[in-house]
């Protein structure tokens, strides 16, 4: 669950504090002398968090057979990217030691860390010819805010909706997911069936909460629009873009409908009405299928869930890079693990072992990704549908006060759901905590 700079900043600071106690013991960068073990071999630290699959795709062996000089470590798999891990990675970058030998970057916060090119080992000079594995969107997102090549990326999200049928079934709506998105093909179509499901009163609510939806429509709203969402980087709020105002009101309308379930995203309340079947439909991009609501749901739901075309269809929702730090002792030899890591061949693999969807459009198109199907889902055709979904998708505009601002504005919304805030005053809250998060964001700089 993201926290709000206004809130967390101190106890962040103590998070990280103590997080980079181990992370510094145990990575490769800044220095450290544990660099080269006693058996000679150079030792490479990745940092990561959530499931980036690496370790369940046996990438550690497969790399250290390779380079029988090189041994490869693992770490962070699980942590929060907000919440426990970027804190820990701006003190390193900040401090100039702790930081992995490669680390991994969620793409929204890409403008943040990016921003001072120097942090960071180019690219560019050798590995200029793997554009040729990304979309142009992607490629553009590695790049720092000098142009220069920063990072590789790693998996995308795409869009889909997962939802419950036996719910479904109950609240007397279509359960085939071909009919669904036929019904729901449009956000008026959503909202009409979101209606029909709070009329039913099957017990059980409509959506988990108001921040997975809003992210997903604003994302889709601005890349087929002009890109924009919160904030530029010069700190000047936009929350007037269509993305932002077209999300915020179609949240605020569901929860005027009761549609909209008080499960926070990333809560234990959450993960046990994912369990329950406490609700009925969550967005669904492909990391959230089968590196979230499958290992959560656990194996007695498997068949009980499925996945629909999104509204409005195209879209995305996720990614990452890997990147370099360049206080490391071999970003040489780092750079070298970081871009095998995200070769297509290696993200079928990734695709294979934890679902997540790649960003390689030659790897989207291997036979191994796009004729997946996911028996706990149901049946469905899990890669065509994230695939459609990202076929014509323009780029997002995410600048340095991005994430920031994304948390003081889920941080309102879950306010609306669970009573604190209403969606009268909603708007009203939102500015006011979006203000603040600049402000202290800047403070930092």
């Amino acid at each position: 669950m993201h926290l709000l700079k206004r809130h967390g900043r101190i106890a962040l600071a103590a998070v990280a504090a103590g997080a980079l106690a181990v992370t510094a013991a145990c990575s490769g960068g800044g220095g450290g002398d544990d660099e080269t073990g006693e058996d000679g071999k150079i030792k490479l630290t990745v940092s990561l968090f959530g499931t980036f699959g690496y370790v369940e795709a046996g990438f550690e062996k497969a790399y250290e057979d390779a380079h029988p000089n090189i041994d490869v470590v693992f770490e962070g798999e699980g942590l929060n990217f907000d919440a426990d891990y970027r804190p820990v990675l701006e003190t390193a970058l900040e401090t100039g030691d702790g930081a992995g030998d490669v680390v991994a970057i969620d793409e929204q916060a890409t403008p943040q860390l990016f921003n001072n090119s120097e942090n960071w080992y180019d690219l560019g000079a050798d590995y200029s010819d793997r554009e040729a594995d990304y979309t142009e969107r992607t490629w553009n997102l590695s790049h720092g805010s000098d142009d220069k090549l920063l990072g590789f990326g790693t998996d995308i999200g795409g869009m889909a909706m997962c939802y419950r049928p036996d719910l479904f079934a109950a609240a007397g709506l279509p359960t085939d997911r071909t009919e669904l998105a036929a019904a729901w093909s449009t956000w008026d179509g959503f909202i009409d069936v979101a209606e029909t499901f709070v009329a039913a009163d099957t017990g059980a609510a409509f959506l988990d909460g108001p921040t997975q939806l809003q992210n997903m429509l604003m994302s889709q709203l601005a890349g087929n629009g002009d890109g924009k969402m919160y904030v530029d980087n010069d700190g000047n709020l936009t929350l007037d873009s269509a993305a932002a105002t077209e999300s915020i009101d179609t949240v605020l309308e569901l929860q005027d409908a009761g549609a909209i379930g008080n499960f926070a995203a990333w809560s234990p309340e959450w993960n046990t009405g994912m369990v329950e079947g406490g609700y009925a439909v969550m967005p669904c991009p492909g990391w959230m299928a089968r590196g979230v609501i499958e290992p959560t749901s656990g194996p007695d739901n498997s068949g009980k869930w499925d996945m629909a075309a999104a509204p409005g269809v195209a879209g995305n929702w996720g990614g990452s890079v890997l990147a370099v730090p360049s206080q490391g002792d071999h970003p040489k030899e780092a750079a070298e693990l970081a871009s095998w890591l995200t070769e297509p061949a290696q993200q079928v693999a990734v695709f294979e072992a934890v679902g997540n969807f790649p960003s390689s459009p030659e790897a989207q198109a291997d036979p191994k990704v796009s004729g997946y199907t996911s028996e706990y889902f149901s049946g469905a055709p899990v890669a065509e549908i994230l695939a459609a979904s990202v076929q014509e998708f323009g780029t997002l505009e995410y600048s340095y006060f991005h994430p920031p601002v994304k948390g003081a504005v889920e941080g309102v919304l879950n306010g609306v759901a669970d009573g604190t805030f209403t969606t009268d005053n909603a708007w009203t809250e939102i500015e006011k905590a979006a203000e603040e998060a600049v402000e202290l964001a800047g403070a930092g700089l």
